[in-house]
C-alpha cells in the first residue's frame, strides 16, 4: 500500500501547454517557412547582384590590370580623383549621356504621344498601323545598329545613294559634330513605339466624360489634348521618363557599333569609357570606378524618378 501511495504522489503531470505558447510556436515555423521561400531569391540576388556590386567597390579602390591578383595595388580613390579631375573625355561622355537623354526621351515621349492619339481613333487598318510602328522594338539593340550603320555608310549606304543625285550627301558618322545626333536617331526609330504602346494603354484609362464635358464647354482639339489628357497621362509619362532616363545612361550598343566613340571621342559615353578602360586599356580598378559613379548617377535619377511617379499617382 506504501508503494502504491509513493508513486501516486509522484507521478508526472501532462505540461499544459497555453494558447499564447502555441501562437509563439506557430508564428515561428510561419517565419522559417517564408524563410525558406525566399532563400532561393536572396541567393540569386546576393551572388549575381551583391556581390558584384561589392567587388566592383572593391576593384575600384585598386590599380589593377584585371589578368592576376599580384598585379593588384591598393590605391584609395585615387581612380575618383583622377576620373573628376584629369579624365576631359569622362566629362565629355557624361555631356554626351545627358544629350542623349534630352534628346532621345524628349523625342520618343512626343512621337509615342502623338502616334498614340493618332492611332486611338477610329480608323481603318488601325491595327496594322500600330504592329508597324511597333515592329522595330522586337528586335535587338545589335540588330538595328548594324541596319542603321549600313544606311548611314558615305559610299554605299541608302542614305547616300538618294541624297547623291540631289548634291546633298552627308558624312553621317564621320562628322564630329552630328555624328551623336545620327546615332541617337536610330535609337528613337528603335525604341519609340514603346512609348506609342505605353501612351495607348493610359488613354485607354482617361475618363471619356472629361472630354465630352470639355467638348460641351466648346474647347478645340488642342486645349483638350493640353488641358484634359495630358495631365491625365501624367503617370505614364513619368513612367517613360524613369526608363528613359536609365537607358539612356546605360547606353551601349548604339554607339560601340556605329562609332565605338568616334570621331575623336565626339560619340563617347559612360558605358563606352567603361569598355575602353577595362579592355583596351587594361586598367580594371579605374573602368570599376567609372561603373561606381555610373551606379550613383542610376540611383539618383531613379530616386528622384520615383518620386515624381509616385506623386503622379497621388494626384
Amino acid at each position: 500500500m506504501s508503494s502504491s501511495l509513493g508513486s501516486s504522489t509522484f507521478q508526472a503531470r501532462p505540461v499544459e501547454v497555453s494558447s499564447r505558447d502555441r501562437v509563439r510556436r506557430w508564428v515561428r515555423r510561419a517565419h522559417l517557412t517564408n524563410y525558406l521561400f525566399i532563400l532561393p531569391a536572396l541567393a540569386v540576388y546576393l551572388l549575381y547582384v551583391a556581390f558584384p556590386v561589392w567587388r566592383i567597390l572593391y576593384d575600384s579602390l585598386s590599380d589593377w590590370s584585371g589578368w592576376s591578383e599580384k598585379d593588384r595595388q591598393f590605391i584609395g580613390l585615387a581612380n575618383y580623383v583622377e576620373l573628376f579631375t584629369d579624365d576631359k573625355w569622362f566629362l565629355a561622355a557624361v555631356k554626351h549621356n545627358m544629350i542623349w537623354f534630352v534628346v532621345s526621351v524628349g523625342a520618343t515621349l512626343f512621337i509615342g504621344f502623338v502616334t498614340a492619339y493618332m492611332l486611338n481613333q477610329k480608323l481603318r487598318f488601325r491595327d496594322a498601323y500600330r504592329a508597324s510602328i511597333f515592329l522595330p522594338l522586337t528586335t535587338s539593340a545589335v540588330v538595328v545598329a548594324f541596319a542603321w550603320n549600313y544606311f548611314y555608310q558615305p559610299n554605299f549606304g541608302v542614305l547616300n545613294s538618294i541624297l547623291g543625285p540631289l548634291g546633298l550627301e552627308q558624312q553621317f558618322l564621320g562628322d564630329y559634330r552630328t555624328a551623336l545626333y545620327w546615332i541617337i536617331l536610330a535609337s528613337i526609330w528603335h525604341t519609340a513605339g514603346f512609348s506609342m504602346v505605353i501612351y495607348l494603354a493610359g488613354l485607354q484609362t482617361v475618363p471619356g466624360d472629361l472630354i465630352d464635358a470639355a467638348l460641351v464647354d466648346g474647347a478645340t482639339v488642342l486645349q483638350r489634348i493640353w488641358y484634359v489628357i495630358i495631365p491625365m497621362l501624367w503617370p505614364s509619362t513619368a513612367a517613360l521618363l524613369i526608363l528613359g532616363a536609365i537607358g539612356s545612361v546605360r547606353t551601349f550598343e548604339y554607339v560601340f557599333i556605329l562609332t565605338r566613340g568616334g570621331p575623336y571621342h565626339a560619340t563617347d559615353v559612360i558605358a563606352i569609357t567603361i569598355f575602353q578602360a577595362a579592355f583596351q586599356n587594361q586598367r580594371q580598378g579605374y573602368a570599376s570606378a567609372v561603373s561606381v559613379v555610373l551606379l550613383f548617377f542610376a540611383l539618383i535619377i531613379t530616386a528622384i524618378q520615383l518620386r515624381m511617379y509616385k506623386g503622379a499617382h497621388q494626384t
